[in-house]
């Protein structure tokens, strides 16, 4: 339980940096599916069809995804406070599509304060067999290196299941200073052959518990200027099934590196396409079974480049309170 007692205390340490000035969440383009308003300007209108979009590719591990999500914004109050300016709530379904699996499920999220946000996102998988998705075994302390996978290439199957993620977000600016700390849980239950009970992700890199969970947190600290975030990402993986953490499939994963993002454009609210951002992350593995020297140099980073955007496809007039 020690990764929980970590975040409880990020979450209150991020908390605390709050009241020295204005909420990471009330910049526009903190996030690429942040939209929330200025002092002075027309509030959102009351009820959106609300869309976002992401694709990112990266290497070490290899990846290309493309997430959507589409679905109803509520918002909550009509407030031009720092803290309650964009709260919301959303109800809709998401898409994600990479070419070795895909997924689609329902997705909720609410946003009561500027600091904080939490969303759940349930759905189905399947995976295409492709680029050695998905191999499978018995034992948690089993090898799943870059080279293990393509020597048992031959031996992936297409596989079917569902997922479940659940994600809370804290997060506080002072001055061009920002800190966000992104949390995730995600159990992934696939119809694995035999006593198998252990697959691996791309994703998420690790050895995954077929109906357990892992967690995932991304803490990023970031200096803001107008259009442009630069800063740093640390990102922690565990398992927690409560396996050995001594075995490969069991260590915790963790890697730290620069993050810069550029938001190309920023439309009033009701644009249909709005907040364009790239972004680009490089980060060094501290810990990893293969990627710090076992099998190949520390020195070759996980290496992110992508684009995120969002939009407005309809909404209702806003209301008098």
């Amino acid at each position: 339980m020690r990764h929980l007692a970590w975040t409880l205390a990020l979450t209150v340490a991020i908390a605390s940096t709050a009241a020295v000035d204005t909420a990471y969440a009330a910049d526009r383009g903190a996030r690429a599916d942040d939209s929330s308003f200025r002092r002075g300007e027309e509030p959102p209108p009351l009820n959106r069809l609300w869309y976002t979009s992401a694709t990112f590719a990266r290497v070490n591990p290899l990846g290309l995804i493309n997430v959507n999500r589409i679905g109803w914004r509520h918002r909550m109050s009509t407030s031009d406070s720092i803290l309650f300016n964009d709260t919301y709530t959303y109800l809709g379904g998401t898409a994600v599509l990479t070419p070795a699996w895909a997924r689609a499920g329902g997705y909720a999220e609410i946003a009561p304060i500027a600091l904080f946000r939490a969303s759940a996102d349930v759905g189905v998988v399947g995976y295409f067999s492709t680029f050695d998705q998905i191999l499978s075994w018995e034992d948690p302390g089993a090898r799943y290196s870059d080279r293990a996978i393509r020597d048992r290439g031959d031996d992936a199957a297409a596989r079917l299941g569902y997922y479940a993620t659940f994600s809370h977000t804290v997060q506080a600016k002072a001055g061009p200073i920002a800190v966000r700390s992104i949390t995730q849980y995600t159990t992934l239950s696939l119809n694995l052959p035999g006593a198998d009970a252990f697959f691996y992700d791309q994703y998420w890199d690790r050895l995954a518990p077929n109906g357990g969970w892992m967690v995932l947190n991304d803490l990023d600290v970031l200096f803001v200027k107008d259009d442009v975030r630069i800063g740093l990402r640390h990102t922690f993986t565990d398992n927690l099934f409560g396996g050995d953490s001594s075995t490969d499939g069991g260590m915790s994963n963790h890697r730290l590196g620069p993050l810069f993002a550029y938001q190309i454009n920023d439309k009033p609210a009701g644009s249909k396409f709005n907040q364009a951002t790239v972004f680009a992350l490089a980060q060094l593995w501290l810990k990893h079974p293969y990627r710090t020297g076992e099998e190949q140099s520390q020195f070759f980073p996980l290496i992110a480049v992508g684009i995120a955007f969002n939009g407005d496809l309809g909404n209702m007039p806003v209301t008098a309170p």
